[in-house]
């Protein structure tokens, strides 16, 4: 029975830490104060009714630590985080507000969360060799593993987003290796986190393929946003401007832009035209004005779609370029923590297994 629960805890823990990452959860505790602990404790609840409070506070202990990592790395680069959330059964998780101005911070606040990780169970080792209670071994190897798990070169996990710094090339290793232990041991969750890597993995390869194309674009937009501010007094010439821009733009939201431009021409245009046929035929000075008004509104969020563009684009280019020793730092820290992890669960998993309580239990 205790192996079996032992299974159990670990895999709904690793279930944990995948689904913890996804930011959208957060939305279900933003308006709660106090919203760390609360769901602290409604955590706690939930595990301890199926597992026992023994081993439910070892577990939302061992989150906490593994996700205070990730906070304290973001303090140092100050790069704003939201609380702490605990989702019962799946796991704990800080928000990123903003994200990391590289690849190297990016790595950096990753790798922290794994590292606290290891830290937060060493203290079990001298608790098991002075009492022999084998539940201190059990907290070693589960959280060895919640941190080994999370350090496969693959995003969303933590080992992709440091194994980015040194070669986004290593999150197609990650779906491999991932891929072939599930489909080897039929593995429903392996199945879901190569789904998440190779939609993320596939998104970056279309973004760095068109990069080029993006960056002609860019230039295009500028030379364009200029000339509409020149013209911004004649209402045919931005329109035809515009309309003829639109048809070579990708970016949604700059053509959603123009199409709002050429629809407000279009409606000052059918006034001017109905002020004609009523016999005024100059527009006052008041409508002149607002028209303007209106026009270097629309241009304003223009330009300000474009610079939101071209910082995307920019980010695209130099977000995962690392130098040579950076590469080989990441490298050297990522290896060895997976072998500190790998060591300690081997360990924790000797002491356990050569228990004697645990030997007459499997000898049932």
């Amino acid at each position: 029975m205790k192996k079996k629960k032992t299974s159990l805890g670990i895999l709904g823990t690793i279930v944990a830490i995948i689904l913890g990452k996804l930011k959208y959860i957060l939305v279900v505790f933003k308006f709660l104060k106090l919203q760390t602990l609360l769901s602290m404790f409604i955590t706690l609840g939930a595990y301890a009714l199926i597992f026992g409070w023994k081993f439910a506070v070892a577990l939302v202990y061992l989150l906490f630590v593994h996700e205070m990592g990730h906070a304290y790395a973001a303090k140092r680069i100050k790069l704003p985080v939201s609380p702490a959330i605990f989702i019962p059964f799946m796991g704990a998780v800080i928000g990123m507000k903003e994200m990391p101005i590289n690849a190297k911070d990016e790595g950096y606040v990753a790798y922290m969360g794994p590292l606290f990780g290891l830290l937060s169970f060493l203290p079990a080792i001298p608790l098991y060799l002075y009492t022999h209670e084998p539940f201190w071994a059990l907290l070693i190897i589960l959280g060895a593993i919640i941190n080994l798990f999370n350090l496969i070169p693959i995003t969303p996990l933590d080992g992709g987003r440091i194994a980015a710094g040194i070669s986004t090339k290593l999150w197609g290793l990650g779906i491999i290796l991932l891929l072939v232990y599930s489909v080897m041991n039929i593995s429903f969750l392996g199945f879901f986190i190569v789904v998440l890597g190779s939609m993320e993995w596939y998104k970056l390869y279309k973004k760095q393929k068109r990069l080029k194309d993006d960056q002609l674009e860019v230039q295009e937009l500028e030379h364009l946003l200029v000339k509409l501010k020149q013209e911004s007094h004649d209402l045919d010439s931005i329109q035809e401007m515009a309309s003829k821009a639109k048809w070579k733009i990708t970016n949604r939201d700059i053509i959603e832009t123009l199409n709002k431009l050429n629809s407000e021409i279009g409606k000052m245009k059918k006034e001017l035209y109905l002020q004609h046929l009523s016999g005024a035929f100059s527009i006052s000075e008041e409508d002149s004005s607002n028209n303007q008004q209106i026009i270097e509104e629309i241009l304003k969020q223009l330009e300000g779609k474009v610079a939101a563009y071209k910082k995307e684009v920019l980010t695209t280019e130099t977000y995962y370029k690392t130098d040579k020793k950076t590469k080989a730092q990441l490298f050297f820290i990522y290896i060895g923590l997976v072998v500190a992890l790998a060591v300690s669960y081997y360990y924790g998993n000797g002491l356990l297994m050569n228990h004697p309580e645990i030997q007459r239990e499997m000898n049932r």
